[in-house]
């Protein structure tokens, strides 16, 4: 298995490591739910060096970006950040990604650590334009995120004074204190739904720019976090993960993810989704919540009236709510909010409501 800059910090502060799409990963240090406490009232620094990072330059790569993806990419300013996906011509879903644009013809793209290789074909095999350059930097980079409402006050304490304008941009390359002379692209993105930060960092400099984040964040009580505790936390959020809510079987139209694709320019797989949307879609991706005690797995049917209408795509005790949460694929004619449809959990039938996501919203 691979293992990220970081696995001997990982090693040393006891993390429990587990294999995750070919690498070897921290699922938790000092557990699941105390890892997403953290995260939700102060913060939690978590390793994804494991995710895919790919560069794009040369004339022409915007052109190539624009038509590979959903997005409206020709509406992206320089320093900004967008959510999007790569489809197959039939309009199934690839992988889901982040691109960010570095300047004219330069963005880089993450994916998923499951995808990386197959993303990678696809892209390549489609690129046929002189001067576009694709370069995978995963194994020469490290890949932080910094999540928490405490986040900003911690990773000031590392930024230059006269670059504290992170709290305004969607991204910005600087160097911080620990790591001069290299640059760090810092994000305003995650996937946690608090407050916080990615950061794309030199694989060499990645020892130092952990440690000095966890130093500065002593004080707000920062915390390593691990794959446990990101996973609850962005099903909290209602945040889909590939192979289990999307995969190339699905559209963005029936993931609910219909509000990411613009309809007026074209792009691989528009052909399919315009028909989908035309005619509507036979299952819907909702969210749950549990009546009962008890945690939803995926795999779990979902029925209503004795009839199978479902199946639990993703399910799990919900640390900030202390129910069981999931989502999964039904029926449309049973996908309203307010619905009562009941979970087969181990033979036992539990009934659960249909709810808006996110799940978890913050008090105001």
């Amino acid at each position: 298995m691979k293992r990220t800059p970081l696995y001997e910090v990982h090693v040393e502060a006891g993390a429990k490591l587990v294999p995750f799409s070919g690498w070897e990963m921290p699922l938790s240090y000092s557990g699941v739910t105390d890892e997403h406490s953290a995260v939700r009232n102060a913060a939690g620094l978590f390793d994804v060096s494991h995710m895919g990072r790919f560069e794009f330059s040369g004339v022409g790569t915007e052109a190539f970006l624009d038509y590979m993806t959903p997005a409206a990419l020709k509406k992206m300013p320089r320093g900004g950040a967008l959510y999007s996906m790569l489809l197959n011509e039939a309009g199934g879903i690839i992988d889901d990604i982040y691109l960010y644009k570095r300047g004219v013809d330069r963005y880089l793209m993450i994916v998923n650590a499951a995808n990386r290789a197959k993303a990678l074909k696809w892209l390549t095999k489609h690129l046929t334009k002189d001067g576009v350059m694709l370069e995978d930097v995963t194994e020469e980079t490290a890949l932080l995120a910094l999540q928490g409402p405490k986040s900003r006050d911690i990773l000031q304490r590392i930024m230059p004074f006269s670059k504290t304008e992170i709290a305004l941009r969607k991204f910005t390359e600087v160097e911080l204190v620990p790591v001069r002379g290299a640059k760090v692209l810092i994000a305003r993105t995650g996937y946690t739904g608090e407050k916080g930060y990615e950061m794309v960092i030199p694989a060499e400099h990645a020892i130092a720019v952990w440690q000095a984040l966890m130093e500065a964040g002593r004080e707000f009580m920062l915390k390593p976090a691990g794959l446990g505790a990101r996973d609850t936390l962005r099903l909290e959020m209602g945040y889909p993960l590939y192979g289990q809510e999307m995969d190339e079987n699905t559209t963005p139209v029936e993931a609910s993810l219909v509000q990411f694709v613009d309809f007026d320019k074209d792009f691989i797989g528009k052909a399919p989704l315009l028909e989908q949307k035309a005619r509507g879609v036979s299952r819907k991706l909702l969210g749950f919540e549990l009546m009962v005690r008890g945690i939803p797995r995926a795999g779990h049917l979902i029925y209503s009236d004795q009839k199978e209408v479902g199946k639990v795509t993703s399910g799990n005790y919900a640390p900030s709510l202390k129910k069981g949460i999931g989502m999964g694929y039904v029926d449309v004619a049973y996908s309203e909010p307010g619905s009562e449809l009941l979970v087969d959990i181990r033979g036992k039938a539990a009934a659960a409501l249909v709810v808006k996501k996110p799940f978890y919203r913050k008090k105001k």
